[in-house]
């Protein structure tokens, strides 16, 4: 019998590419899981590196505009997107921390002047 061939290769942009690249590059993290968490094989971002060192990576020349379908591939998310997104939340927690440190600071206040004014009054009481 005789094999299949892929019909429909998937192909990827040159930010996408960069982007697995620059994940897998980080200290402590092994490029087989970052390769796996992305739904490509750990070879092609091995590829992807070591054209990426001799300044070779670029774009498939013939590469859509669009990144690739994410109905074809649900599974895959674009890095930078998800970047994108984790610092949106990032800076939404931030903001929520921050109006929550404010009002306990306006707590703090409260309650020690609520401490000075009722030393005074025990103080007045006593006499």
């Amino acid at each position: 019998m005789g094999q299949t061939k892929k019909r429909n290769y998937d192909r990827y942009t040159l930010d996408y590419k960069l982007q697995a690249v620059k994940l897998a590059n980080h200290p402590g993290v092994m490029a087989k899981d970052i390769a796996e968490s992305l739904g490509i094989h750990p070879v092609m971002l091995y590829r992807w590196g070591m054209e990426y060192k001799k300044g070779e990576l670029r774009a498939n020349k013939h590469m859509k505009p669009t990144p690739p379908s994410p109905k074809r591939r649900p599974g895959r998310a674009d890095p930078a997107q998800a970047a994108k997104d984790e610092l949106k939340q990032a800076k939404k927690r931030i903001l929520k921390l921050g109006k929550q440190l404010a009002i306990s600071k306006d707590e703090v206040d409260l309650l020690k002047k609520a401490e000075r004014f009722f030393a005074e009054k025990r103080k007045r009481d006593s006499r």
